[in-house]
């Protein structure tokens, strides 16, 4: 520590919070280190009530902070003491030792939207030491707060909002950037009566095909100057134009832009929507601010925190520039979709009358490149990834695969019987079953005739474990995620006697969506466990536990599907062999869901349809049309 005198005294310079007497007076003095320790608290909560102040501007000093703090919310700064320096004044000096500390702000932003960002800044206080109290007095200048700061200047907060990161497809094209949209709603000072507002509302809702009373609630709820929005439509093929509603009263329009796909229908939920942010967002994430637009739902909204990116700011003392920070961009998601893929798939269920789903994989890969549902009754809810149904024959793969981990092998000779009885349960063949496949016959062949005795007669053989296990080795793993909310299959680990049995081939308890299935057939392609993804992802999982060995073996138990069995009658498939089963599975109505699965070299699908005859004849030439046209579509991709 070393001491040096000038003209006004000796000065005594020392580190944070660390100090030391040199002689007697000062080992008697109150030290102050924590007075300043005090104003480092006082700085950061605003609370200057405490301290002792030379001037007694405690009012001042918390007018200051308060005007300061006021744009930030509940957000304060962390203060660090920086230093401190004492002055001693000579010894035959009337004069009292004085002190200064430099303190260190640092605003944390990220708590208010701006990522890794933090605003400081440093200030110093004065203190003069009162003998008769023993106490610290501080010197409550402003600019102890914030440097030139008078403590009554506007402080104020601006935001940039970052572009926001597209939806990218298979081949790294953007699938979803900003086009041209008009928001339509109801502008309520337009109106002059509740009564005229309340028919303005239900006649614009009834003009743009949504719920009368629920908009009418909304108008009704929301304040008197407010503008109220009924619908965003693309300004390019929306199903209502501006034209059909700018003459309701009160309407008034908002030409904007938004993040979305080419085609409406384009896997409208997976992709998911943008819209502008709720009170319960606000509430859950303090760093959003009304207006901001936000993804709600499909990867829009699972992958949030990536397309969002981070705003900039902007943090302004009267005309005075403090701080800022330019916005962070959102990052782009990548997917493994391939539009036209996407859109022969779309096409496809679009044509059927019934609820439809298609999905179809790269097994090589395990890329998603299409993933396309039909849904009449609830359109919102994607029937591809996010529904399970009764997959009939098609789950005699998975049985299979079970089977022949038990000592089977396509060519090991089996039995199919008329009817099998378990736990007082009869099961038999589908009504017009070949009767020459009856009997002893090769797996193989039970496989490509499907043959459902053969599978319920294994009940004693397979248990429910092994059969969850080869789902799992199939793909039909839902701990292992695609990108955004989906489900392959449920499939119980512990069933038993008949309802075992139904599992065995399809029925019972077991459920499946089209996605999982699509995984079973794209891992028998491949030869091993293939777990397919729509978001690509960073983390590899574990490929479980299919071999190659048994996955050929698979092959040629679905070879016969074509050649001789439930698809036999389908007109040739150009190109490489398929490797097909077909499904029908009872569906408690009149009529049972159908199925089909099916993979050509490096290509994988399933078809379901909710309602059908047979999974042969309803769902075999649908599995015609998509390979011979996705085949076409695949090298012209290869050749762009």
């Amino acid at each position: 520590m070393k001491f040096s005198r000038g003209a006004g005294g000796v000065v005594l310079s020392i580190g944070v919070l660390s100090l030391a007497a040199s002689c007697s007076q000062e080992e008697e003095r109150t030290e102050v280190d924590g007075a300043v320790e005090a104003t480092a608290e006082a700085l950061s909560s605003g609370d200057f009530s405490d301290l002792a102040l030379s001037e007694g501007s405690v009012q001042t000093l918390g007018d200051a902070a308060e005007n300061l703090h006021e744009p930030f919310g509940g957000l304060t700064p962390e203060v660090q003491v920086g230093g401190i320096e004492v002055i001693e004044p000579a010894e035959d000096s009337v004069r009292s030792p004085t002190a200064e500390a430099t303190f260190d702000h640092i605003w944390d932003l990220e708590e208010i939207g701006v990522d890794d960002e933090e605003w400081t800044y440093t200030t110093t206080g004065s203190y003069t030491y009162d003998e008769e109290i023993d106490t610290w007095l501080l010197e409550g200048a402003t600019q102890l707060i914030m440097p030139g700061y008078a403590g009554y200047e506007p402080i104020s907060i601006s935001t940039t909002t970052p572009d926001r990161g597209r939806i990218m497809d298979g081949t790294g094209r953007s699938i979803v950037h900003n086009r041209d949209v008009v928001r339509i709603g109801i502008d309520k000072t337009q109106l002059d009566s509740e009564e005229d507002q309340a028919a303005a509302a239900r006649e614009l809702a009834g003009a743009v095909g949504i719920d009368p009373d629920a908009y009418e609630q909304r108008v009704d709820s929301y304040g008197e100057q407010a503008w109220v929005e009924a619908i965003t439509v693309r300004t390019d093929g929306g199903h209502v134009t501006a034209a059909e509603v700018e003459t309701i009263p009160g309407v008034h329009l908002i030409y904007d832009q938004m993040p979305l796909a080419e085609r409406s229908d384009f896997a409208p939920n997976l992709l998911g929507r943008v819209g502008e942010v709720t009170a319960e967002h606000l509430e859950d994430d303090p760093t959003l601010n009304p207006g901001d637009m936000i993804g709600l739902s499909g990867i829009q909204a699972v992958h949030e925190d990536t397309l969002r990116g981070s705003p900039g700011m902007r943090i302004t003392m009267g005309e005075t520039e403090l701080y800022s920070a330019a916005p962070q961009d959102g990052e782009d998601v990548h997917t493994g979709l391939l539009p036209r893929v996407q859109d022969l798939a779309q096409d496809i269920v679009d044509d059927q009358e019934v609820t439809a789903a298609i999905v179809a994989i790269q097994p090589s890969t395990g890329a998603i490149l299409a993933a396309a549902s039909h849904n009449p009754d609830t359109p919102s809810v994607d029937t591809a990834t996010q529904s399970t149904y009764a997959p009939g024959s098609t789950f005699k793969v998975v049985s299979g695969l079970a089977m022949l981990r038990n000592g089977l092998s396509p060519s090991s000779t089996v039995q199919c019987p008329n009817s099998v009885t378990v736990h007082g349960q009869q099961f038999q063949n589908v009504v017009g079953y070949d009767s020459q496949y009856l009997g002893s016959i090769p797996f193989s062949t039970a496989m490509a005739v499907s043959c459902n005795t053969t599978f319920v007669a294994a009940y004693d053989d397979v248990t429910s474990a092994e059969l969850a296990q080869a789902a799992a080795d199939l793909g039909m793993d839902n701990e292992v995620g695609v990108g955004i909310y989906a489900i392959k299959a449920q499939v119980s680990e512990d069933a038993e006697l008949n309802l075992h049995a139904s599992n065995l081939f399809g029925q019972g308890t077991v459920e499946t969506s089209t996605l999982g299935m699509a995984a079973v057939s794209a891992s028998i392609a491949d030869g091993r466990t293939v777990h397919p993804w729509l978001v690509e992802r960073e983390d590899h999982p574990q490929e479980g536990g299919l071999t190659v060995e048994e996955a050929e073996d698979l092959r040629q138990l679905l070879r016969g599907t074509i050649e001789h069995g439930t698809l036999s009658f389908l007109d040739p498939i150009p190109g490489p062999h398929v490797y097909a089963k077909t499904g029908t599975a009872e569906a408690g109505g009149d009529d049972p869901h159908t199925w089909v699965i099916g993979s050509q070299g490096d290509l994988a699908v399933a078809i379901f349809l909710e309602e059908g005859e047979w999974g042969s004849t309803d769902n075999g030439p649908l599995l015609r049309q998509f390979l011979i046209e996705a085949r076409e579509i695949l090298q012209e991709y290869e050749d762009e």
